[in-house]
This record gives structure tokens, C-alpha cells and sequence, in this order.
């Protein structure tokens, strides 16, 4: 089958630095939800959420997530202090819509996360921090090698599903089920998830791809709900034996992985880019999904692109 054609729709420059001292530009695209034409994106070394409008492409505007200091703009220090958001999605409750991230786990500090409420037009208003440590105290003692890098309502099951990157020496890729109702409702509240949120986990399992010194497993990187209790993931093939160090992009793919963990459908892309976020809806008879990537580098800007794809 042909890898699927990504066609660049924005790069994401921004009206103002994120930080004092770096270009102004978001580099490290983690996570991406969609209202209307207008995209909310996260990067993973930053305190705050970009807006872009898709019409204009006009440079994306920013809205502080925490209420904290600047993180520095040298690279190796704010690796060590950044909440590490690496995925949002969208939930709604009595007429009002709400945008959610969480953070990896993957250090002590990466443990946080944050509710935001927007408007009709999905303007952010008001953000509220909430704690994951109780929660994901638990989770390390299933996954040692913690990082939380998806986030999905499967609405009509009750479940708020996290997606576990197995990018570490146990390549431990899973799905993991929170109830929908108490996750949303802390959330909203700035209270703590905790491990009587869990109601299910499982594997998953994905292949691998051919590297200069073997082959790299495919890891996944973002969840976007379907319809039936699917997940529409993105997955990278990282050289990279850990979860807090970088390593060598090797491809992506796209795919659905259905409620009990498996994967019905795996497409590669066609360039080699680490696809960090994607956001999904309805077009024409498929689907169309667009991709947020990340660069692992700050000089350059993330970029989001589009594709089309069928789901059965």
C-alpha cells in the first residue's frame, strides 16, 4: 500500500516568542484539537496553548496555561522543568466545551494537568491545573517507563482513554481506560486524578521500522476519537532507548486502534517527519486528519499537515 501523502497546511509561527530569547515560533507540536477552523495546539517545552486560524494562517496567537515562572530559554534546562504536555482533547458538558492536556509522567515534574474552557468559537477563557501524581504514581508501578502521550473520550462508553509511548527498553505501548465522568469532573474542579479512575488497560501492539542499526519499534505519540469506540493514533519510529531523550526519526504512521487494543489499520507516511498530534473529523465518505509534527529542535517550526484516509 502507498504511504500516505501529508500536505503542509501551516507552519506555526506565532505573534510573539513563547519564550524570551527563542524564535517566535512554536517548535515542539505535541497535541492538537480542532473547533471549526480554528486549532489549539500544544508544544511540550512551553506554558501555554497557540491558537491558529486555518483561513488566514495568520501566526497563532498564545493563552497562558499555569500560572508559574518563564521557563529558561536554554534547551537543556527547561527539558528539565517543563510540564511536558503531550496531548490535549476536547470534552463537553451541559452546552459548554472544555479543552484537556495532561502531562508525559515521565519525571516527577511532568505530572500535571490542565482544564480549559472555551467558547462556541473555541476562545480559550479560563484554565484550571489539577494533579496527576496520585494517579500516575500508579501507573508507573504498571509502566515504569511512564509517558502519556494520547488522550481521547470514547464518550459513548463512559471512558477517557490515555495512550501509554512504549519508547522505552520495554516497549510497553497501552491503552488506559479512565472513567469518563470523575476524570472530567476533577478536572473541571482543579482536583486530582487517582487510581480509582482506572476501569481497563491493555497492550497494544505495533511493528517496527527499518533503521541503519536494526529495526525501531513504532511507538505512539497522540489519539483522536472515532465513531464505535475506535481511536483514530499517530505512532513514530524513534531511535531512542529511553522516554526523556531524543533520538533519530526513522518515519510515522497513522492508524485505528479499536476499543479492545487492536489495530485495524496502519498506514506509513510519506515524509520522514515525527508526528506528534493529530485532530480528526468527517469528510467525504473517510476521514480527514490533520498532523502536528515536532521537530526536536527549537530553531525550527513545527508544521502541521493534512491527509485523507477510509477507517475500514
Amino acid at each position: 500500500m502507498n504511504p500516505l501523502v501529508l500536505t503542509p497546511l501551516i507552519r506555526l509561527a506565532l505573534e510573539r516568542a513563547p519564550i524570551e530569547g527563542l524564535p517566535k515560533h512554536l517548535a515542539a507540536g505535541s497535541g492538537m484539537t480542532q473547533v471549526g477552523n480554528r486549532l489549539h495546539v500544544i508544544a511540550d517545552d512551553a506554558l501555554d496553548m497557540a491558537i491558529f486560524d486555518c483561513d488566514t494562517k495568520a501566526p497563532g496567537r498564545l493563552f497562558t496555561l499555569f500560572d508559574r515562572p518563564t521557563l529558561p530559554a536554554d534547551h537543556k534546562e527547561r527539558k528539565k522543568l517543563k510540564p511536558d504536555l503531550e496531548s490535549a482533547c476536547l470534552l463537553q458538558h451541559q452546552g459548554s466545551q472544555f479543552w484537556l492536556a495532561v502531562g508525559s509522567g515521565s519525571t516527577e515534574n511532568r505530572s500535571t494537568g490542565v482544564c480549559v474552557l472555551l467558547d462556541a468559537e473555541g476562545e480559550p477563557k479560563k484554565a484550571v491545573e489539577f494533579d496527576l501524581a496520585p494517579l500516575y504514581a500508579e501507573l508507573k508501578n504498571r509502566y515504569p517507563e511512564l509517558n502519556i502521550e494520547g488522550t481521547a473520550p470514547i464518550v459513548e462508553e463512559g471512558r477517557l482513554r490515555l495512550a501509554q509511548r512504549g519508547n522505552g527498553t520495554r516497549l510497553d505501548n497501552a491503552l488506559i481506560d479512565l472513567d469518563l465522568d470523575k476524570a472530567f469532573t476533577a478536572a473541571r474542579e482543579g482536583k486530582s486524578w487517582g487510581p480509582e479512575m482506572i476501569v481497563a488497560s491493555q497492550p497494544v501492539t505495533l511493528p517496527t521500522l527499518p533503521g541503519s542499526n536494526g529495526p525501531v519499534p513504532l511507538t505512539i505519540t497522540d489519539l483522536a476519537p472515532l465513531d464505535g469506540g475506535r481511536c483514530m493514533f499517530t505512532a513514530a519510529a524513534e531511535d531512542t532507548d529511553n522516554p526523556y531523550d531524543d533520538g533519530a526519526i526513522l518515519g510515522s504512521c497513522i492508524g485505528v486502534v479499536e476499543l479492545d487494543g487492536t489495530v485495524s489499520l496502519l498506514r506509513e507516511v510519506d515524509q520522514k517527519v515525527k508526528l506528534e498530534g493529530i485532530s480528526v473529523r468527517p469528510k467525504d465518505g473517510g476521514v480527514e486528519a490533520l498532523v502536528v509534527t515536532d521537530a526536536d529542535d527549537p530553531d525550527c517550526s513545527a508544521t502541521v499537515y493534512q491527509t485523507w484516509l477510509t477507517t475500514r
